[in-house]
């Protein structure tokens, strides 16, 4: 069945007046048209679970005593659902071409422009969220002093600050560091973890059609 269906686009592209060539179209049309319906419907379950966890983040950070942090986190998420919202708007704008692989090419670029601009996003994002991490960690430790008298009890040797070890601040310093510093393939590799399988579907079904063309 794969080597009819490539034989028949070969033929076609060879062969712009050759009889198969509606049929080429059409093969062509459909397939783009599943693959682009599957990103779009995983572009609006990624953005209702983005704004389902928002909703639902307060409630859980206030049964710790993180209110206010789960509220930021809570901000944060709408904002990220809002920019994703209006960025997959902007599909609309993607030029239609005059076939299904223009509209498939310009449909890559448009995805690799929106990616290279929500890491910009992403780069504040990341160590924003860290940041809240290490506020509800430090918020939660110290609103416990016997927790703090027996730490210091069993490490005496450590040095301290305001009842904090100084080891673990550093250890929180780097980890927020090395959020901004890798913010960019942070996000990256959660796109691919997420999106990976059909962007690799398109990237193959571009090439295909490039590879059928050349001949």
């Amino acid at each position: 069945m794969e080597n009819t269906i490539e034989a028949t686009w070969k033929e076609g592209f060879l062969n712009e007046k050759a009889a198969v060539v509606p049929k080429i179209n059409d093969l062509y049309n459909q397939r783009s048209k599943l693959l682009i319906d599957r990103m779009k419907k995983m572009f609006r379950i990624n953005l209702l679970g983005i704004i389902a966890m928002a909703l639902v983040i307060p409630f859980m950070f206030y049964f710790i005593d993180a209110l206010w942090q789960g509220l930021a986190t809570a901000i944060l998420l709408l904002a990220l659902a809002w920019y994703s919202k209006r960025t997959v708007t902007g599909v609309k704008t993607i030029n239609q071409g005059a076939n299904s692989y223009e509209f498939l090419t310009s449909y890559r670029q448009w995805l690799e422009d929106v990616l290279q601009k929500s890491e910009k996003i992403m780069r504040f994002f990341y160590p924003i969220n860290v940041l809240i991490a290490i506020s509800m960690i430090f918020s939660a430790y110290s609103s416990q002093p016997e927790l703090q008298e027996k730490l210091i009890n069993r490490f005496p040797d450590l040095t301290y600050i305001d009842g904090i070890p100084l080891m673990a601040i550093i250890i929180l310093g780097l980890l927020l560091l090395l959020s901004i510093l890798f913010s960019r393939k942070i996000y990256r590799w959660d796109v691919g973890l997420v999106y990976g399988r059909v962007f690799t579907k398109l990237d193959e079904t571009i090439a295909e059609m490039e590879k059928l063309r050349s001949e």
